[in-house]
């Protein structure tokens, strides 16, 4: 599964998936030392995804400014792009 982090025309910034992900995100977690996401599913039994890449210092500057992202990703029915909000929890300094 590939997962790109981009900007929409009005700022708001999107992850996008070109898979499924294993259930609904609860919520994004952005740990700002190590600039790198944890995506939390809505499944009690999943503990988490962790993005392997560190943000660039310009990138990790947008998300500091954010309390939510957009999650994109193919609706496992139609396969077709579905988005939806999800809030994203700063941690750290």
């Amino acid at each position: 599964m590939n997962i790109e982090l981009g900007q929409l025309p009005d700022g708001d910034l999107a992850l996008v998936c070109d898979a499924s992900l294993p259930g609904g995100v609860k919520r994004i977690e952005y740990y700002r030392d190590q600039k790198l996401f944890m995506l939390v599913y809505d499944l009690p039994e999943h503990e988490g995804d962790l993005m392997h890449y560190e943000l660039r210092d310009e990138v990790a500057e947008k998300v500091k400014k954010r309390s939510s992202m957009i999650i994109v990703e193919p609706d496992a029915m139609t396969g077709r792009p579905m988005g939806y909000y999800a809030s994203l929890i700063q941690i750290g300094a």
